[in-house]
């Protein structure tokens, strides 16, 4: 729609006659007739007696213009001119806005996705530590295994002594094991109740972890959601090169 058309439309919704709202904007019949045939183009002042009339703003007069010749046209108008210029300034802003979160949002969805895949964060390899038993604070760590060598010469050969003490270290085994993702040495003492114990690592497994796979589903959502950002961006960067 041009501008000529727009002001048509616009005296036949109010059931105006040309005289009637040439008065009301304060020009003459006959300058109108030129407007509404698209052979003139209104100055700044005499455009705001034309919003005023119909009690319209800049941006509802403009909304169903065309957006090509047209437009360029009625630019010479200041007050338009410098609406579609504030308005191009905004969807620039908004372009920008656009590709910094997109680029964000990508970069931080290959980074989220390279932690879960490489599993460098949440490590799935398990170390199971066991421990046999409590040991005394006088006694060594291998008195499960050695005790025999610490007894005393005249101990060696009283083997009810030696029955009982080989009772009394079958009853004192309560193994434990304690499993965690990061390696904690060969071994390593922990103090109880009684005593310590001595944990050495008995075995390694891959466990997979809940964790990492959702990392990988979240890298994949970001990365999805600034390639759509891309794609808006292009669009409104399209619609503002229009307008």
């Amino acid at each position: 729609m041009t501008l000529g058309k727009k002001l048509k439309t616009l005296r036949a919704e109010h059931n105006l006659s040309q005289p009637e709202l040439a008065d009301k904007i304060g020009i003459e019949q006959s300058y109108l007739s030129k407007l509404e045939n698209d052979k003139s183009i209104p100055s700044n002042d005499i455009f705001n007696n034309i919003l005023n009339a119909f009690g319209l703003t800049l941006e509802q007069f403009v909304s169903d213009l065309s957006q090509d010749a047209e437009l360029l046209r009625i630019r010479q108008i200041p007050d338009v001119d410098h609406y579609f210029s504030s308005l191009q300034k905004h969807n620039q802003n908004n372009q920008r806005r656009f590709l910094y979160l997109s680029s964000l949002l990508i970069v931080l969805a290959t980074t989220i996705f390279y932690v879960g895949y490489s599993k460098q964060l949440f490590s799935e390899i398990q170390f199971q530590y066991e421990s046999r038993l409590v040991i005394l604070d006088n006694e060594p760590v291998d008195v499960l295994t050695r005790w025999r060598s610490y007894l005393m010469p005249a101990e060696e050969r009283d083997y009810e002594l030696i029955a009982r003490k080989k009772m009394q270290m079958a009853k004192r085994v309560d193994a434990k094991t304690i499993s965690v993702f990061k390696h904690a040495g060969p071994y390593f003492r922990l103090d109880t109740e009684g005593g310590y114990r001595h944990y050495r690592l008995a075995r390694e497994k891959q466990v997979k972890r809940a964790v990492n796979a959702w990392l990988q589903v979240l890298g994949v959502f970001l990365f999805s959601a600034g390639i759509i950002g891309f794609v808006l961006e292009r669009r409104l960067f399209k619609n503002s090169l229009n307008s």
